[in-house]
């Protein structure tokens, strides 16, 4: 039977420009573009200096909303996703903005955080990257992402994201902060040389053991890069020398931007940021020992369409993105010097326990997620101190941007490691309350897990292997062997049972083969 192709539509409401992409997704799993739009409207601008959006700016982002709506009929497309980052994230102003647009065009706006933002355009990234072969990402490999309102460094090892950081350094938010002093000097370059060089020094970290062989850049102001350079897209990449940009580099230092407008033939709002932008990627460039940049041509619309539909690409182009997301939590924990064998045993254990009670818990694949996030972080806290160290995990769980997740599942998975230990959570407790009552539940029911599966290895020693677990009745039986006394291990057990069975309905009961003396 004949299955026609689907039409998408991901549309970004960003802090300097309005972008569409209408792609076609084939029955055998391929994307295939029809059409990019973008509009220029600085809702930056307004939110970067006044904190909230103008009449003006909301009137042009629904009036373009509107063009890329007609253009959407004209293709037939059903199907779409719209979101907005930081200018209207960050405006004061933005229920209204929203409520405008859901009025004038009928799209409900999801606003997403930083971290999710780049973690779209990096799924891009890396899909082209690998997909086209351009470099072996099995190498370190720095990727900078710069937007108009922050800058996301990532660095890549072994084809997964090993640590991530965010500034709010973005080439308008630049721009914006420091304006007014560009008419009071000669050299505003070498102002916004030493503004920048003060704002990178927290992201030493992302410095990799090994020299960082690729340097790989994201950004709007990028096309101009490259048809200075006169170079084409070879496989959806540009490929820039090092002593090419520098060159560039150079020569744009020195000009106004209405200069930079006029020779190279740039819009000048483009122009006014292309030199805080090449400033950045000199400043990172400097801290590779890359001798060319690449320049993916993909942005975060690409990331919307790759996110809907990964899961049915043809075999072999389909990733796991998950895994990347693992892999920096994984760094985090180590960063935090946590004892690896206790955190890889709560691991493995609450997602055992979370598989086995499927029927019962009514949980999706993505509460998992968090869950495995919360296991891998729930003893960070101890870094700082033992007691209470689970306060601890919650603030620099909350504290952190983990690369991919919304603001409310990283409030879940702070919640889950503030409450694995001793303290038993109520509703309305530290954490649960900044969720709305559905996630809170969700939570509570997480927490139960990850309180049984700590309880298991409270000696932080390992002694129980899991050799079965039932539900029979009323009761959760969780049979194990053991090859040392674990009375630890089971006085914690059945202390931590109590929520367990508030939460499910079920008493969790261990069993125990001791191994070594044959005693149950």
């Amino acid at each position: 039977m004949y299955c026609p192709p689907r039409l998408f539509a991901a549309i970004d409401i960003g802090s300097y420009r309005l972008k569409m992409k209408i792609v076609e997704v084939t029955p055998e799993g391929r994307i295939r573009d029809l059409e990019t739009v973008d509009h220029l409207i600085l809702l930056g601008r307004d939110t970067f200096n006044d904190g909230k959006l103008s009449f003006e700016s909301v009137k042009k982002t629904c009036e373009a909303i509107q063009g890329f709506k007609r253009l959407m009929a004209d293709y037939g497309v059903t199907e779409w996703r719209v979101v907005a980052t930081s200018a209207l994230r960050e405006a004061a102003n933005r229920d209204f903005m929203i409520d405008r647009i859901k009025f004038q065009t009928g799209f409900d706006v999801e606003i997403i955080n930083n971290s999710q933002e780049k973690f779209l355009t990096y799924k891009a990234i890396k899909w082209q990257l690998m997909n086209n072969g351009i470099i072996d990402i099995s190498e370190p490999t720095l990727i900078l992402n710069i937007g108009a309102g922050s800058i996301q460094l990532l660095l890549m090892e072994n084809n997964l994201l090993a640590s991530s950081q965010s500034l709010k350094l973005g080439a308008l938010r630049i721009k914006e902060s420091i304006a007014k002093i560009e008419k009071h000097t000669l050299n505003f370059s070498r102002v916004l040389e030493e503004y920048i060089e003060a704002h990178i020094e927290s992201v030493e970290y992302l410095k990799s053991s090994n020299e960082l062989k690729h340097f790989v850049l994201a950004s709007g102001e990028l096309d101009y890069l490259a048809e200075l350079a006169r170079l084409g897209v070879d496989k959806g990449v540009v490929s820039l020398d090092k002593e090419q940009f520098e060159r560039i580099y150079v020569q744009a230092l020195g000009k106004t931007p209405r200069a930079l407008s006029e020779e190279y033939d740039i819009p000048l709002a483009d122009a006014e940021l292309f030199v805080p932008s090449l400033i950045l990627i000199k400043k990172f460039l400097d801290k590779t020992c890359s001798d060319k940049l690449i320049i993916p041509s993909v942005s975060l619309v690409d990331g919307l369409i790759l996110e809907r539909y990964n899961d049915e690409l043809e075999k072999g182009i389909s990733m796991d993105f998950d895994a990347d997301i693992l892999s920096c939590v994984r760094e985090m924990a180590t960063r935090y010097r946590t004892n690896e064998k206790h955190v890889r045993y709560v691991e493995r254990v609450a997602l055992q326990i979370f598989d086995r009670l499927t029927g019962i818990h009514g949980l999706g694949e993505r509460e998992r997620f968090i869950l495995q996030i919360a296991a891998i972080l729930h003893d960070i806290g101890k870094y700082i101190a033992s007691d209470p160290h689970y306060v601890y995990s919650y603030n620099i769980i909350r504290a952190s941007q983990i690369i991919g997740l919304s603001d409310e599942e990283l409030t879940m998975a702070a919640c889950i490691a503030r409450y694995h230990s001793s303290e038993t959570p109520e509703l309305g407790s530290t954490g649960l309350v900044k969720l709305g009552t559905e996630e809170r539940i969700k939570a509570m029911k997480l927490i139960a897990i990850i309180r049984m599966a700590d309880a298991m290895d409270t000696s932080h020693k390992q002694k129980l292997s899991i050799s079965a677990m039932d539900v029979s009745g009323d009761q959760f039986i969780v049979r194990v062997e053991s090859w040392e006394k674990a009375v630890l291990e089971n006085w914690t057990f059945n202390m931590k049972s109590e929520f367990f069975s508030e939460v499910f309905g079920l008493k969790p009961q261990m069993v125990i083969r001791n191994r070594m003396v044959g005693e149950k």
